[in-house]
């Protein structure tokens, strides 16, 4: 999923190719490009012409990552769908780690940035959003729900209900959501890169705020299968 990466799209997905080519991996590229106002589409066009197996899908305007992840798991093909940013932060080399989790028999496999390049306040708040929200409120030994490197079964990332409406950022909670729908959770480690172009959209002073009333709307919206959860835990 992107939105203005124009100087990293293609090599990430060259990347991507490289390793299926390399671990014989049947599997495809899905480009979503999320409303770019630079060359990021255009770009994604010409890779699907370069490559059979790389598709593009465009959201006229920008919609945000909820809706492109939302995207991705309508318009995947394969069995197993594999979410990763197109800023290159993360290393498309341990692809196969995430595959080989799966085939352990869990439903979602999510990376876990032991080693963060971000700022010191962007690694406080999701620390703090992990241990307070995620492990505390929804009892799952998670320590980085918001990594942008992950994986699902992709007909039960389709059954599971993931709709963006009415939230301003569903995907930091789609780790719970995952786990109120039964799904079977795995956390793997992972290498975590700087941007080598581009910039991120996020504004750390927004997001706490935009988190915790989104916290308020699915404790609503899932009211009886936190409580069924809580118990179970």
């Amino acid at each position: 999923m992107l939105k203005n990466e124009e100087g990293n799209v293609g090599p990430l997905t060259e990347d991507i190719l490289a390793v299926y080519a390399d671990r014989n991996i049947d599997g495809e590229v899905l480009l979503i490009d999320d409303g770019s106002s630079d060359r990021s589409g255009e770009i994604c066009d010409q890779l699907a012409k370069d490559h059979s197996n790389v598709r593009a899908v465009h959201h006229e305007k920008n919609l945000g990552r909820s809706y492109a992840i939302r995207t991705g798991f309508q318009q995947a093909k394969g069995d197993v769908v594999i979410i990763m940013d197109a800023d290159r932060q993360y290393e498309p080399k341990q692809i196969p780690l995430f595959l080989s989790k799966m085939d352990e028999g869990f439903d979602v496999v999510t990376g876990w940035r032991r080693e963060r390049t971000d700022t010191f306040i962007r690694r406080f708040i999701s620390k703090t959003y992990n241990r307070f929200i995620i492990r505390s409120k929804f009892k799952l030994q998670i320590k980085d729900q918001n990594s942008g490197f992950k994986a699902f079964r992709r007909e039960k990332a389709v059954a599971m209900g993931f709709d963006p409406e009415g939230y301003q950022g569903l995907h930091r909670f789609i780790l719970p959501l995952a786990a109120l729908k039964g799904m079977k959770i795995a956390e793997v480690p992972i290498v975590h890169y700087d941007r080598p172009s581009g910039k991120s959209y996020i504004k750390f002073y927004t997001v706490p705020f935009i988190t915790l009333r989104d916290f308020s709307k699915f404790k609503k919206d899932h009211k009886e299968e936190i409580a069924a959860l809580r118990q179970k835990g």
